[in-house]
């Protein structure tokens, strides 16, 4: 099968199909091994499937499918030998699960929209953008963290502390989404996600006085232009959120113990609701869209 010319949802199906002579796609090996594995699923959570785990990585998340769908970024660390986050390095592999590669340290890939860059937090805590072959790194910010390319391709945000941080690359201008010193949180968590239109950012955040969290949309051109509160709670969601292409979703993962999935749609004043999954394991919350908007992937580790 040359899989070199299938559409997006082709690949990901192939993905699911093959699995003789690449061990990276089928469902389960022997013995069973308590790793992380990517799924896939419909919008409504139905009939999940694994989607990719990294062979000799047991710790993988932050997923980010290129603009064409041809290709998964990730991070990971191999927890089964004793590595622990401070040895992250960022991954690629092909949508049908070859050509696997380490490109280098690094974490929380987001690609450009022409899917030959990527923008990646580097330990310890700043954040660059490096080619996909590992070459040409570049630092844009010696102190932030979890660096976002906008779908436009113009800018990346990234967290600095109480604030939410946007570097515009033709400009070569950072600018505070918050106004300095009336930032109403603490601190803001890593992986969020640019809305496809470019115009809002979503994320988490811890409120300043440290009680509680909001899942919030910034407005790009800044707070005073609109920030909306969707979900509040006392303990913290998962930190990492995902915007639909079509822009009528975002999904996150729950404060609750297992974790689920939950889903708004920003234009509503609805509560979040959970997605129905059931898998043979517990649910991260490591989120990306397929490009087509059909399908969403997402992170468990085995029980």
């Amino acid at each position: 099968m040359n899989v070199q010319h299938l559409s997006v949802t082709a690949l990901l199906a192939a993905c699911l199909l093959i699995s003789s002579g690449n061990p990276a796609c089928y469902a389960d090996e022997k013995p069973k091994v308590n790793r992380t594995r990517f799924y896939i699923t419909n919008l409504e959570g139905k009939d999940p499937k694994v989607f990719f785990f990294a062979e000799d990585y047991y710790n993988t998340g932050s997923p980010a499918f290129s603009p064409d769908g041809q290709k998964l970024a990730f991070d990971g660390w191999k927890s089964q030998a004793g590595e622990s986050f401070s040895n992250v390095r960022l991954m690629v592999v092909n949508a049908d699960g070859s050509d696997f590669k380490v490109i280098g340290p690094g974490a929380m890939p987001s690609w450009s929209p022409g899917g030959n860059r990527l923008a990646f937090s580097k330990p310890p805590y700043s954040v660059a953008v490096i080619n996909v072959d590992g070459t040409n790194e570049k630092i844009i910010a010696e102190s932030g963290w979890g660096a976002q390319w906008s779908p436009d391709g113009t800018r990346i945000s990234y967290t600095s502390g109480n604030n939410i941080r946007v570097y515009n690359l033709i400009e070569d201008t950072t600018t505070n989404l918050f106004p300095p010193g009336e930032s109403p949180y603490s601190r803001f968590y890593w992986n969020s996600t640019w809305s496809p239109d470019s115009n809002w950012i979503c994320i988490l955040g811890r409120r300043a006085d440290d009680s509680t969290y909001d899942v919030l949309t910034v407005n790009t051109a800044g707070s005073k232009a609109g920030y909306k509160v969707h979900f509040n709670s006392k303990r913290s969601p998962y930190q990492d959120m995902a915007w639909s292409p079509q822009g009528d979703m975002i999904v996150f993962g729950s404060p609750t113990s297992p974790r689920q999935l939950l889903h708004f749609n920003p234009a509503e004043d609805k509560p979040p609701t959970p997605l129905d999954i059931t898998i043979d394991g517990n649910i991260n919350g490591d989120l990306s869209f397929a490009p087509d908007g059909q399908r969403l992937l997402f992170n468990a580790r085995d029980k």
